[in-house]
């Protein structure tokens, strides 16, 4: 059997293999909640190819290096955002999906709460944008996303997806909000209200834990209720304007039951 490679004493990577190899670079799909907007962190790229356009954080993966700190590294050095928890998308390997060279990316993904990005290296600018209002995509960051949609869907019913991206403490309708822009449907305000309180996995905060952000218009109202309604420190467990804690022990116990999150 004729051998497949060749070798160099000497050299740096001396097994001289005589297939063809091919770029592997990574991508990374980083989703936050805010002004109650699912959004996802773009870059505008600062060289060619698609120059001025934006895409995810990502580039090359360096020799020394696996899949998962490449991300994180490049994801640090475009943006400036640190992220520790981040899960395995999947891999995309459309033959002209860079016009550089034969590239497959490794796609990861993380939730994180909002944070402030700055450009960097060689990203000029770092934006969050509503999911449902990006600009055109570099590469084949459309089809990607569609992935890390798909992922989050499947995912919300088994993990604490929208604990993750909101605040330490939250109103019922703030989580109501976030799983319908998730799921792309609607849910009866009281029926979602009945099933996670009867979950067990809320626990109602102290007063003093709320914070207090202004309406920002009357069709807010539907959900909030202004600082007064606070006055008595006695109140009704999952009345209007309740804020809550989402307690991990108690989800966790009920994943080990093999239950999942209903609405």
């Amino acid at each position: 059997m004729a051998e497949n490679y060749r070798y160099e004493p000497g050299a740096e990577y001396p097994f001289q293999y005589k297939y063809e190899h091919m770029a592997v670079t990574t991508d990374c799909i980083i989703f936050t909640y805010e002004e109650r907007m699912l959004k996802v962190l773009l870059i505008r790229r600062g060289a060619y190819p698609f120059k001025g356009e934006w895409a995810f954080p990502g580039g090359f993966l360096r020799m020394n290096e696996t899949a998962r700190q490449g991300a994180l590294r490049e994801l640090q050095e475009e943006t400036g955002l640190k992220v520790a928890p981040i899960r395995e998308l999947g891999v995309f390997s459309d033959i002209h999906r860079d016009p550089r060279e034969r590239t497959v990316t490794v796609a990861w993904y993380a939730l994180v709460r909002p944070s402030e990005v700055q450009g960097g290296d060689d990203a000029m600018e770092a934006a969050w944008f509503p999911v449902d209002t990006l600009p055109p995509l570099a590469f084949d960051h459309s089809k990607i996303l569609k992935a890390a949609m798909e992922k989050l869907r499947r995912d919300i019913y088994f993990e604490p997806v929208g604990f993750e991206l909101l605040d330490e403490t939250f109103t019922i309708p703030d989580l109501q909000r976030l799983y319908e822009i998730i799921l792309g449907k609607e849910f009866d305000r009281r029926n979602f209200q009945r099933k996670m309180l009867s979950s067990g996995i809320l626990e109602e905060a102290e007063t003093s834990e709320r914070n207090y952000s202004p309406l920002k218009s009357y069709s807010d109202c539907e959900f909030e209720i202004v600082p007064n309604s606070y006055a008595s420190p006695k109140s009704t467990p999952g009345r209007k304007g309740s804020h809550w804690h989402f307690i991990r022990k108690k989800y966790d116990e009920m994943k080990e039951d093999g239950d999942k999150t209903e609405f």
